[in-house]
C-alpha cells in the first residue's frame, strides 16, 4: 500500500522541497508518530508547541498495523516524523530517505536499542528514557527556538522514569517467584531489566497460538514454576489465557503492554506512568 503513495507523491518531480519551519498557524510545529507511548512521549516533551499526530488508532494492536493511503499522505504534511524501526513498523524504514529528501526529519527511536527483532524497549523505563532524549533531541532540531522548553519538559519526564525505575526496582527486588507467564513475548527488556523469567504463550507478536505440543510443554513449564497467576492483556482475548490458568489451577491478571490504549483507559485519563504502576502491582502480586 505504500508504494502506491510513495509513486504518488515522487512522481510530482516539481514538488517543492517541505519547509521546516512552523505551521500554517505559525506557532506549532506538525509532528506525526506512530504508535502510543512514542505518542505519549512526544506529547510530555513538546506539550503546546507541536501539534502531535499518532498513526494506530485508540484499542488497535499496533503489532503489523499498516496505514492507510490517506495515513500515508498525512505523513508527507508533517514536519517531523518519528517511529521506532523495522521491528514495529518495516514500512517507516523504506520512506525515511524519501521523507528526509522533502525535508522532513525522521527519528528512528529502536536504532541500537533492539535486540533479537523485540520492539518493546518502553517497558523497560530506562530504556524508555533513551527514547524520551532522542525525541526531545529531534524536537529541538527541528524547532531550536523551543530548544530550552523542550529541555525542561525532557528534564522532568525523564525524573519520572528514572523514579519508575527506581520504584519498579525496589518493589520486585524481594519477590519469591521471579517467574512470570505472558499472553506474548512483550516484557523480555523488563524481565532483563528487574531480573525475571518470562514465559511467554506466544511469541513477539500476539496472534499466533501455541500448538497442541506447545501447548503441553507450557502445562508443564507452569507447573514446575509453581505458577498461580497468567497475565493477559487488554487488546487480546483473554480465552489462552483462561485455558492454560484452568488446566494448572491459575487465575489470570492484566500485564498492558502499553502498545495502544483502549477508549476506556483514554476516558480514565489512563497514560505510559499509570499503566505502568498497575502493571507492577500485578507483577507484585503475581510473583509473591
Amino acid at each position: 500500500m505504500f508504494f502506491i503513495v510513495i509513486l504518488f507523491i515522487t512522481g510530482c518531480g516539481s514538488s517543492p522541497t517541505h519547509d521546516i519551519t512552523k505551521d500554517a498557524d505559525g506557532d506549532r510545529i506538525k509532528v506525526y508518530t506512530t504508535f502510543y507511548p512514542l505518542y505519549d512521549f512526544t506529547k510530555k516533551i513538546a506539550k503546546d508547541r507541536a501539534d502531535v499526530s499518532m498513526l494506530v488508532p485508540a484499542g488497535v494492536e499496533p503489532h503489523d498495523y499498516e496505514p492507510s493511503s490517506k495515513q500515508m499522505s498525512e505523513i508527507y504534511s508533517q514536519q517531523l516524523f518519528i517511529y521506532l524501526g523495522e521491528a514495529m513498523e518495516p514500512w517507516g524504514a523504506k520512506i525515511a530517505d524519501q521523507l528526509a529528501q522533502k525535508g522532513i526529519a525522521t527519528v528512528e527511536l529502536g536504532k541500537g536499542l533492539i535486540k533479537d527483532n523485540d520492539p518493546h524497549l518502553w517497558l523497560d523505563p530506562n530504556l524508555a528514557r533513551e527514547m524520551a532524549h532522542r525525541i526531545y533531541e529531534a524536537l529541538s532540531e527541528v524547532d531550536d527556538a523551543n530548544a530550552s522548553f523542550y529541555s525542561n519538559n525532557y528534564e522532568e519526564l525523564s525524573q519520572k522514569l528514572i523514579e519508575l525505575d527506581r520504584f519498579y526496582a525496589d518493589s520486585l527486588k524481594d519477590v519469591t517467584n521471579r517467574s512470570i507467564v505472558t499472553s506474548h513475548a512483550a516484557f523480555g527488556y523488563m524481565a532483563s531489566r528487574y531480573k525475571f523469567n518470562q514465559i511467554s504463550i506466544s511469541g513477539i507478536t500476539p496472534f499466533h497460538e501455541p500448538s497442541p505440543k506447545k501447548k503441553a510443554e507450557q502445562i508443564e513449564i507452569c507447573k514446575s514454576n509453581d505458577i498461580k497467576y497468567i497475565f493477559f492483556e487488554p487488546l487480546s482475548s483473554p480465552k489462552i489465557a483462561e485455558a492454560l490458568a484452568k488446566e494448572i489451577g491459575a487465575q489470570t491478571l492484566v500485564l498492558d503492554p502499553i502498545g495502544s490504549l483502549t477508549a476506556e483507559q483514554i476516558k480514565s485519563g489512563e497514560d505510559y506512568f499509570s499503566l505502568m504502576r498497575k502493571n507492577l502491582d500485578n507483577l507484585v502480586k503475581a510473583m509473591n
